[in-house]
């Protein structure tokens, strides 16, 4: 009672210094109703951000001159091979083994919260190397991207190495590039997206030798390093893209007792009230559901379309301006009286590219939105 008592008077003074109250009540009829359920109207936040002020720029996250943005993973020594490795063939042609490896992305607890469909317009892969070889190196290249359920296969052709120019010029560092042009299976992989990228293969060395002669591979250091990058350039598409997270139920009152001073089910409407400007190429909708583990059922559910609204692009996949939405997330006092049935939470959020994911988006570091958001409360405060 005492503490009910300290709330009633806290949102009376509240309302006599805000002055956000929506209804009128007759203060006279409070000793016989000990009861107030006033409407507040409360200004919450506003912002302005753009993506380079939530992610900065790093060795993953990489924005070139003109603020697009690639993601960048890199694998170093994926091919360490001297001389002594070349033991399989004739003098002619040996054969040397890559050994079977993988690179794990650490994007695994992120993908089993990811369903939906999204393409990478135009990833690539570099085999970068340094090779000091005289002879011709060819290799072939097995790579493979392992999903939660797939796998798919790059189906790489083998492909030829520089080599030095001897004796003026004792090793030389260059890359073979992979795009959809010579493996058009690379978007498809990337877009999986994958766990983890498997590798393997072979390195076939050809000898231009005389009779008599022992090859060319005898001068020089004879050693070829390589290590692949994978650059995912954020040219994309996004088909109801879903992030779920299950969390434990914050709202639930965990005290059975009476003492607390409000508890969820004291509140007849809580509602935020949300205006954006969204200068990104993506929409954004929420889902919220009460959830009981023990029972699998969902007892209650808040939707939140249209949070934010896609901002329509030109024919480069760039944004020509913003969107405006406003929108609501309401919680009534029938959902607040199901929060004590819950366990958990559930949250959804579904993520579309403009034109529901018909057409590719670039995203560019620059990109803003700037919101306002406002909170309307309607507690149900019985003094009793």
């Amino acid at each position: 009672m005492i503490k009910r008592s300290f709330l009633f008077i806290s949102v009376i003074i509240a309302l006599s210094i805000t002055g956000c109250i929506k209804d009128t009540y007759n203060m006279k009829m409070l000793s016989r109703q000990a009861h107030l359920s006033p409407t507040l109207a409360i200004s919450a936040v506003k912002g302005n951000i753009s993506l380079s002020d939530i992610l900065k720029s790093n060795d993953t996250v990489v924005y070139d001159q003109d603020k697009f943005v690639t993601l960048v993973f890199k694998k170093d020594s994926v091919v360490d091979l001297k001389l002594s490795d070349f033991s399989k063939g004739t003098l002619i042609q040996r054969t040397a083994i890559i050994n079977p490896d993988s690179y794990d992305l650490k994007i695994k607890d992120v993908l089993s919260h990811i369903t939906g469909h999204f393409l990478i317009s135009n990833p690539s892969i570099k085999f970068n190397y340094t090779n000091s070889f005289t002879d011709s190196i060819k290799i072939d290249l097995n790579v493979a991207g392992k999903g939660k359920d797939t796998t798919i296969n790059l189906n790489l052709a083998p492909f030829s190495l520089k080599k030095p120019n001897i004796p003026v010029q004792q090793e030389i560092t260059a890359s073979y590039i992979i795009d959809k042009t010579n493996s058009s299976n690379l978007p498809q992989l990337i877009s999986l997206p994958p766990e983890a990228i498997n590798y393997s293969g072979t390195a076939k060395m050809t000898s231009l030798v005389k009779s008599g002669q022992t090859g060319n591979n005898v001068i020089g250091t004879n050693h070829l390093l390589g290590s692949l990058e994978i650059d995912i350039p954020l040219d994309l598409r996004m088909s109801n893209l879903q992030f779920a997270d299950t969390v434990d139920n914050f709202l639930k009152d965990k005290n059975s007792g009476n003492n607390d001073p409000l508890k969820p089910k004291d509140f007849q409407l809580l509602r935020i009230n949300i205006t954006a400007k969204n200068g990104f190429p993506l929409g954004v909708s929420m889902k919220m559901c009460l959830y009981n583990s023990s029972t699998n059922d969902t007892t209650s559910t808040v939707n939140a379309k249209d949070i934010l609204k896609p901002a329509t692009v030109d024919n480069n996949g760039k944004t020509t301006g913003v969107t405006e939405t406003s929108t609501s997330i309401e919680f009534t006092k029938e959902f607040f009286k199901k929060v004590n049935t819950a366990n958990k939470i559930i949250f959804w959020f579904t993520l579309n590219s403009t034109g529901n994911g018909s057409q590719d988006v670039k995203i560019y570091s620059d990109y803003r939105i700037n919101f306002n958001a406002s909170l309307v409360v309607k507690p149900d405060i019985n003094l009793k």
